[in-house]
């Protein structure tokens, strides 16, 4: 009976016990559940927070870019920038601003952070050393002005072109984490618990005093970490001794844990091995059962009250939620004061948050874009640019790039980050999307760069200072200039660079004026590597400071020591004559305009004596212009000594000279210093074997008696000096009022002159020429009248001189050539294929500005008639005076097939050397030449001689003003090749010649002719 009983008490015990331990089991796995899902809830506010903050580093990273580089490194735009938001912040953290040293410059708080150095601490070094790009969290900590336990999140800020500018980084208060954990306890044995990687203990509650910063990097905590990033474990805590269950999660690319313990003693206590092996000697079974009932009422009252724990729990996950979206609005509040553009878009690129920037940036409603396409807002052409990108930011990878995009506003350019939000599942749920409007930015660094190339590629050289002087930088100009490198000057003062030229009073004067303008220019003597001196033209100017304090000056200089020899050389050649060194026509006009004030200023009387030298264009023409030279520096030198020493001497050109005789105290002067030159011209000039007679004519005009300006004055002159060559040279004249009239006459016919084209007043008459031998005409000369509304027809000699000296020359003979062509075209087609008209051209028309013969060749295209046809005859003078201008344009008619002929040949000095030299077509004789053949044979045997050269040479003989059948037949024996005179015809009118040609059939009886 009793051991029946013990066998039932022993067996009712085990029942009981396996009961109560598989109860025990139950409620640690219902617990170990719990924990996870209040382990997730913790992760879900701790990531938030991090997220918020995150964003608003991000957001001031990319409005620090996007500054100007003086202003990204300034300290009052920064801490501007922050108290701007400042609002935004909570008190939860707040935002300080570290240089690229580590040190504090701007900050969202009121703490006195400003200059405290952090570059020590481990997110600084990170940053600076490149170990990581993105968001840096470090471990927890005490604030170093605040004193407050802290922890720190931060980013890197980069210049627009990847420089490092420092750090920015956002104290998080671990209390405020630790007040959380502490309210969201559902029970006095929870403990929760956020822990950086690195081991240190964040926050924790209970007992957060005692856990911050404690080490757990030695605990099962880390040693779970390692094979798994969530997971559960039981163990005793080392910061209470509490025996728990624990649940972790590691927090996805963060290095952050977050960890929640709880505890069921009772279930502890009755699971443990002492309470099994206690049961078998319990004696009595009631009392067991009594016992185990008590227990199964009691363990179960426990459950039902966990449960309604866990029940508050889930109320406290809403307040948790009503807290997240309150830290949603402010973070809408962060994001619609960021100076950036931020959205949210979606894997179907649709925008599903939206900031005020972005909604004023593309000008649109609030919430309008949301669920809008990227392209249909941005626009077809920015989305091509974004595309790529975009496709991969949805891959996974953070993307930044540059864009243009067109707003109504205009064209700016962005700079778009897409940061991709990834999910637990590793999936891309969509883009976290931010742009900066760097439409400055890029328009500085254009500016930057443009000034960087300027600065290294300019010719001129360049050198920055600092205030007091000392050489900061050169560019690569100045080193070529001055044969210093960068390095050999760097440190230097810039006044060692000078020559030692001018004095202390010279640099005085400059500092003084660049302390008290800012700027100062003009010309120093430098000294180069080797000694050498050289002039510079030199430019100071100061640059500025944000608070107008000079601190730079910047200087460009270029080498002007061969400009300013050449300057002076032109300055002279300009003013002075080569040949003599006298003073040129331009000079002497400014030496006259200042004799003049003089005169008005002393009340006395000038005079002007105007000099031309008689004989001297048969000096030049008969020994050579070298002799015509010197004869003019031996002029010079005798009318130097002729006058007095205040007196200008000046040269106007050819054989022209002025003397200006400056405030006259005794008239006498004036009639003994002209007595003085003509005697000095008189008296022979020794010119090497050769003594050389000249005299001079001599104008004089008195200021201001006969005229009260320059120009006037000049024409008195002139006009008094030819009066004296009309009196028979060797004299000097006195200007009279008389002598105006005849210029006045010039000068009304030369204004007629100038209407007579558009008057169409101008005729051209054709005079034939004959071929001796066949009798035929085959060609004619082109000689130009002037109807004159009053005069009536007058010759050339009454008006081309005067068109010469106007210039209406030019247009003159552009008229007459195309009429002769017109006429030849139309000879050709009436008479004779072969037919040629010559056309004669002043030399006045060879010069330059003269005629355009490109144009008279486009005329001859134009009316399709060959050049041959025309025939350009010029004088022995322009031979003679033949300049490089001249001498092109002769060879230029040559190469065009227009065909040359050399008027009155043989009555100048014309030599052979000119006729081979200008490939001379045909050459007119003279009348002189054969006038009187008749009379003797010398005179046809000089014909003949010439006639034998020319021919020898491929040149043709034309005799011009022929009136006699006899010189006519003398000519044609010696075997001149054609005849021009009265003995053929009169000059004929265009429909008078081609009537003649018709009407002699061909050829003409010469004979006939004669007799008529």
């Amino acid at each position: 009976m009793l051991a029946g009983l013990i066998a039932m008490a022993l067996l009712a015990s085990a029942l009981v016990g396996w009961q109560i331990r598989s109860s025990a089991l139950e409620r640690q796995a219902a617990l170990q559940r719990q924990t996870e899902q209040f382990v997730r809830a913790m992760e879900a506010h701790v990531m938030y927070a991090i997220q918020f903050v995150d964003l608003s580093l991000i957001g001031y990273a990319n409005a620090i870019k996007v500054l100007p580089p003086e202003q990204s490194r300034s300290p009052e735009t920064l801490n501007a920038m922050l108290s701007s938001h400042g609002s935004s912040f909570t008190h939860d953290f707040w935002i300080t601003i570290l240089d690229a040293r580590g040190k504090a410059v701007a900050t969202s708080t009121d703490l006195a952070v400003a200059g405290t150095d952090y570059s020590d601490r481990d997110y600084f070094q990170a940053h600076k050393n490149g170990v990581i790009q993105g968001l840096f969290i470090g471990g927890p900590g005490l604030g170093r002005v605040s004193g407050q336990k802290l922890f720190f999140l931060s980013r890197r800020i980069e210049s627009a072109n990847g420089e490092f500018l420092g750090v920015i980084v956002a104290p998080l208060d671990a209390t405020r984490f630790a007040t959380v954990f502490e309210n969201s306890r559902i029970a006095q044995d929870v403990s929760i618990a956020l822990v950086h990687k690195n081991g240190r203990v964040i926050a924790r509650a209970p007992n957060f005093d005692t856990a911050f910063n404690f080490d757990l990097s030695k605990t099962i905590l880390f040693e779970s970490l390692a094979k798994s990033p969530s997971g559960s474990y039981r163990t005793v805590s080392k910061i209470d001794k509490l025996p728990r269950i624990f649940s972790y999660r590691s927090m996805d690319k963060l290095p952050l844990v977050v960890a929640v313990g709880s505890s069921d003693l009772d279930a502890v206590w009755f699971s443990g091995p002492a309470f099994m092996v206690g049961v078998p000697g319990l004696a009595l079974l009631l009392v067991l059962m009594v016992v185990s009932g008590h227990f199964a009422l009691r363990s179960y009252a426990k459950v039902e009250e966990r449960e309604a724990r866990y029940r508050q729990l889930y109320v406290s996950s809403r307040d948790t939620e009503e807290k997240l979206s309150a830290s949603e609005q402010r973070l809408r509040l962060i994001a619609d004061n960021l100076p950036i553009v931020i959205t949210y878009v979606d894997r179907d690129e649709r925008y599903t948050f939206t900031n005020q920037r972005f909604e004023q940036a593309f000008d649109l409603l609030p919430g309008t874009a949301l669920g809008l396409d990227v392209a249909q807002v941005i626009g077809r052409n920015a989305y091509a640019l974004s595309e790529p990108y975009l496709r991969k930011a949805l891959a996974g990878e953070i993307v930044s790039f540059e864009r243009p995009l067109t707003t109504r506003a205009g064209e700016r350019w962005d700079a778009i980050t897409y940061v991709p939000d990834v999910g637990a599942d590793g999936q891309v749920r969509g883009l976290i999307v931010m742009a900066e409007n760097i439409t400055e930015r890029r328009a500085g660094e254009e500016s930057m760069k443009l000034a960087a190339l300027m600065y290294e590629n300019s010719s001129e050289g360049m050198m920055v200072t600092d205030f007091d002087g000392l050489i900061l930088s050169v560019n690569p100009a100045f080193s070529r200039i001055s044969g210093y490198s960068e390095e050999e000057v760097k440190g230097h003062w810039a006044y060692e660079l000078t020559s030692g030229r001018q004095d202390y009073e010279f640099f005085h004067k400059m500092r003084h004026a660049i302390i008290h303008t800012g700027q100062w220019e003009g010309e120093v003597w430098h000294q180069n590597k080797h000694g050498e001196h050289y002039l510079v033209s030199l430019r100071f100017n100061a640059v500025f400071d944000k608070h107008g304090v000079a601190y730079r000056r910047v200087a460009l200089f270029s080498d002007i020591t061969k400009k300013k020899a050449n300057e002076e050389l032109i300055w002279k050649q300009a003013n002075f004559d080569a040949l003599t060194g006298l003073p040129n026509r331009r000079m002497f006009q400014e030496r006259l305009r200042q004799e003049m004030r003089k005169s008005d200023r002393a009340h006395l009387p000038m005079a002007l004596v105007f000099i031309d030298l008689d004989g001297f264009k048969e000096v030049n023409d008969t020994l050579g212009h070298d002799t015509g030279d010197i004869l003019l520096k031996d002029v010079a030198r005798r009318l130097l000594q002729s006058v007095r020493s205040t007196d200008t001497v000046a040269r106007l050109g050819g054989d022209e000279f002025t003397v200006i005789l400056g405030e006259l105290r005794d008239p006498a002067d004036v009639l003994r210093i002209a007595q003085d030159i003509l005697k000095a011209s008189a008296t022979p000039f020794q010119l090497g074997n050769e003594v050389v007679h000249i005299s001079a004519s001599i104008g004089i005009t008195l200021y201001p008696d006969d005229a009260h300006d320059a120009e006037t004055l000049v024409k008195n002159a002139d006009q008094a000096m030819y009066a004296a060559k009309q009196q028979g040279r060797d004299r000097f004249n006195y200007f009279a009022p008389f002598m105006q009239e005849a210029s006045r006459a010039r000068v009304a016919l030369a204004n007629e002159l100038r209407d007579a084209l558009c008057g169409d007043q101008l005729r051209v008459l054709f005079q034939p020429i004959v071929e001796l031998d066949s009798g035929r005409i085959r060609k004619a000369e082109a000689l130009v009248r002037w109807q004159h509304p009053t005069r009536g027809l007058l010759g050339p000699a009454d008006f081309i001189t005067i068109a010469e000296h106007t210039g209406a020359i030019v247009g003159i003979g552009d008229w007459v050539f195309r009429q002769a062509a017109r006429h030849a075209k139309r000879m050709q087609q009436l008479h004779d294929p072969d037919f040629q008209v010559a056309v004669n051209n002043s030399a006045w028309q060879f010069r330059e500005g003269g005629s355009n013969f490109g144009e008279w060749l486009d005329f001859l295209d134009e009316i399709q008639l060959h050049p041959r046809s025309v025939i350009i005859e010029v004088k022995e003078s322009l031979l003679l005076e033949a300049n490089h201008e001249v001498g092109r344009k002769l060879q230029a008619l040559h190469e065009a097939e227009i065909q040359l002929s050399l008027d009155d040949f043989g009555t100048g000095y014309c030599s052979v050397a000119f006729l081979k030299r200008y490939n001379l077509d045909f050459l007119k004789i003279d009348p002189a030449f054969f006038t009187n053949l008749a009379d003797g044979a010398d005179g046809g045997a000089i014909c003949a001689a010439m006639v034998g050269l020319a021919h020898k040479m491929g040149i043709q003989i034309i005799a011009e003003g022929l009136e006699t059948a006899a010189n006519m037949r003398t000519l044609r024996d010696a075997g001149c090749d054609f005849g021009q005179g009265y003995l053929f015809s009169r000059p004929l009118s265009g429909e008078e010649l081609a009537s003649l040609m018709g009407s002699v059939d061909k050829s003409m009886d010469i004979h006939r002719t004669a007799c008529e």
